[in-house]
């Protein structure tokens, strides 16, 4: 996508130079890079890896037993 750094209008025609309104030179908004980043999990200390979860919902079980 390109945007017009001049108003703000957002271009989703990959070949187009020029603002269309204003004529300014079009800027692109992103890379493919950053489209495609993957990204970690934070740690987290006080998660309970054993407690029953219901792998359907995900929400906690209650076990009375």
């Amino acid at each position: 996508m390109k945007a017009c750094p001049t108003c703000d209008l957002v271009y989703n025609y990959e070949l187009l130079q020029f603002c269309r309104f204003d004529g300014t030179r079009l800027v692109n908004t992103y890379s493919d890079e950053d489209t495609t980043k993957q990204l970690s999990l934070p740690h987290m200390p006080n998660q309970n890896p054993t407690a029953p979860v219901d792998p359907h919902t995900g929400e906690l079980q209650n076990r009375l037993w």
